[in-house]
């Protein structure tokens, strides 16, 4: 066995010996080959002849790896000049250095051939120069070419960009029409001394990030992202549909938001009209504030509001709910998260906007926490759904703090407790039933000192002979406690 290891060492070293045999013979015979692969040293400048802009709606470029730089020209035409200063080794068929240039129909296209294997670029370069007064359609297609926009006197129609993970940089210059990026793992910036013109974005990412933090954009669609990162100051409507796209959306001011995903992080500061998302794994939602209706559905990420001006319908199957301040109906539907809703102090009453301080919900394990409600509604069960009505299913408990109680109203709990406060000054019927749980009734206008504990139904008038108003309240194991506010 040693005899066996002792020539295998030997063969690796043998081997090694070789290699290293083979390496000093391509650095020191120019322009050898072995194997097939050849040693590059590379100080190379090339330069395209200049074109007429009266000829040229659209430009094209297409490289490898060198960093682009897209500035304007000191002439008044275009062109391309290319500088490679690579040095390693390369398969033959891979040394090349060269320009391919062509304009047909008014596309002007040029293709950069880069030496590249085993090799350093170097200080490697494309300028790319575009005369101010000639305003045409971009496209840049890379691998992974660092590629900057950087001048002020430049302005492009429409820019799309193509590339495996070569970062893209508008520093200077203005846009006038859409911006097409497939970025992949390259990550994509917008300077804010870069002029953008409500642009409408389409991006493709994968492990990159899209970010202009200081720029008015357009439409943003999404058409694919595995884990990027897109961070946005003010946009219209930012859309994304594919269920298994995870990643973070920041966007200061959304017009609108219309998203369906996995995994991602979605931070809307400012909703101007409506948003309506869903995210099918661990992505959560927060809305600082919105003014048109919410449709929001997560699985077991949260979903955090702050101030909202409409209707919202909120759903997760094990994810935490917050509302910090509520105006109109709110309808949540929660299995296992806790769900805390606050209506604002300066929402209107139920009596001058039946759609006003109206909360509807479904819990089952979690705890609802909610203030500032004036209507609950009935329960209303058809054969696929229920809705009205705050139902507690499970173990779910509630915690509720009532204005008043205006309409018909129902708190349906089970093996969790149920508490409610509620405004001394209201008038109601107050129904309350506990199959086995402890009860306390404690109201103002009821005689029996410290309240009632009684299980069986029970109906109390308060402040009134009679009411159109009716609040109903049972439980099945869990302790029913309802007080007002002088008791509370």
């Amino acid at each position: 066995m040693k005899k066996v290891s002792k020539y295998i060492v030997i063969s690796l070293l043998l081997l090694l010996s070789l290699c290293c045999v083979g390496v000093l013979y391509l650095f020191f015979v120019p322009n050898s080959t072995l194997f097939n692969i050849t040693y590059i040293n590379m100080h190379k400048e090339l330069e395209t002849k200049e074109y007429e802009t009266e000829l040229i709606n659209k430009i094209e470029l297409n490289s490898r790896s060198y960093d682009i730089l897209v500035t304007s020209s000191e002439s008044d035409k275009v062109s391309l000049k290319a500088y490679s200063n690579s040095f390693g080794f390369v398969l033959n068929k891979n040394k090349s250095f060269s320009i391919t240039e062509k304009l047909d129909n008014g596309i002007l296209t040029f293709s950069i051939t880069e030496p590249h294997g085993f090799a350093a670029k170097n200080s490697s370069y494309i300028e790319l120069y575009i005369p101010s007064d000639l305003t045409c359609n971009l496209t840049i297609s890379n691998t992974q070419s660092k590629t900057t926009i950087d001048s002020a006197d430049l302005t492009i129609k429409d820019l799309k960009y193509s590339t495996k993970k070569g970062d893209l940089e508008l520093s200077k210059g203005s846009i006038l029409g859409d911006l097409t990026l497939n970025l992949q793992k390259a990550d994509a910036k917008i300077t804010k001394e870069f002029t953008t013109n409500e642009n409408n974005v389409s991006l493709s990412l994968t492990s990159g990030s899209f970010k202009a933090p200081k720029s008015i954009l357009g439409d943003i669609e999404v058409t694919y992202n595995e884990r990027g990162v897109i961070e946005v100051d003010i946009c219209g409507d930012i859309r994304v549909n594919q269920k298994s796209a995870g990643g973070r959306i920041y966007i200061n001011n959304a017009y609108d938001a219309d998203i369906i995903a996995g995994d991602t992080l979605v931070v809307l500061k400012t909703v101007t009209a409506n948003a309506a998302i869903e995210l099918t794994k661990s992505g959560s939602v927060t809305i600082d504030s919105i003014n048109g209706s919410a449709s929001i559905i997560t699985n077991s990420g949260n979903i955090n509001i702050g101030s909202a001006y409409s209707t919202l319908y909120l759903n997760s199957e094990s994810g935490n709910i917050n509302v910090a301040s509520a105006t109109l109906l709110v309808s949540i539907t929660a299995n296992y998260g806790d769900v805390n809703i606050n209506f604002s102090d300066y929402a209107e009453s139920y009596l001058h906007n039946t759609n006003s301080r109206v909360l509807y919900a479904t819990i089952k394990n979690g705890k609802l926490t909610a203030t500032g409600i004036e209507h609950i509604g009935e329960t209303q069960t058809t054969s696929t759904s229920s809705t009205g009505g705050i139902k507690i299913n499970g173990n779910g408990r509630a915690f509720i703090s009532m204005l008043n109680a205006y309409g018909k109203n129902s708190i349906l709990g089970n093996n969790g407790s149920v508490r409610v406060v509620i405004n001394k000054d209201s008038q109601y019927t107050l129904k309350t039933l506990s199959q086995n749980g402890n009860v306390r009734v404690n109201l103002t206008q009821i005689s029996e000192y410290n309240g009632y504990t009684t299980k069986t139904l029970r109906t109390t008038n308060v402040n009134c002979s009679s009411s159109t108003n009716l609040l109903n309240i049972s439980t099945n194991y869990g302790d029913l406690t309802v007080l007002d506010t002088n008791f509370a």
